[in-house]
């Protein structure tokens, strides 16, 4: 009994230490730490992002046509997206050193003008002729809804808002870099083509 007890104790023993030594002896030497580098801005990381839309524009005006022989009012509402295609975007200078570099990004255009049909409302449309098949209320309601798109375009596109979104983008795109340890100056083709 007693060579028994002897016998289990050695075999506790060595379950033990393959347990808890025995991994620290085979193990191998620590392995060199994996070192990564970014590789900085690249035209291909903006060109996933496509459009970047930074404003949205809501427009309200009141539109008066006449022709047709009839004469009407709208209350227009719409509103645009103001954005910038990083697709057209590219990088001027980039320096691995320093980590600076300098994107080069498009002007801001407006994109999908629209009236908004649910919002926009009818004030009045009259007939000014006489004769009832000498007036077209719906050819000048089409002719008018043309126009109040364009309207949408037009003021979505001032300057105000080019610029508005022209900061949104800058601010973006460096806080994009900045993710990566990068400093982005961003320049605007139309500038970059004014320069000598």
């Amino acid at each position: 009994m007693r060579i028994m007890t002897v016998l289990l104790l050695i075999l506790l023993t060595a379950v033990t230490s393959s347990i808890f030594v025995l991994p620290r002896l085979l193990s191998p030497a620590m392995p060199a730490p994996v070192v990564v580098h970014s590789q900085g801005p690249t035209v291909e990381r903006l060109e996933r992002l496509s459009h970047l839309v930074t404003t949205r524009v809501y427009v309200a005006d009141v539109l008066v046509g006449e022709g047709e022989g009839c004469r009407g009012a709208w209350l227009i509402k719409g509103d645009a997206l103001v954005g910038v295609n990083l697709g057209r975007a590219r990088i001027a200078e980039k320096d691995e050193a320093t980590k600076q570099a300098m994107i080069v990004l498009p002007s801001p255009e407006v994109l999908q003008p629209r009236v908004d049909h649910t919002r926009t409302k009818t004030w009045e449309v009259r007939r000014m002729v006489w004769l009832p098949w000498n007036a077209d209320q719906d050819q000048l309601r089409d002719e008018v809804m043309l126009q109040a798109q364009q309207l949408v375009a037009r003021s979505a596109g001032s300057n105000e808002n080019l610029q508005q979104a022209k900061t949104a983008a800058a601010t973006i795109v460096k806080g994009f870099f900045e993710e990566l340890g990068w400093q982005v100056r961003v320049t605007w083709a139309s500038e970059a083509a004014d320069r000598p």
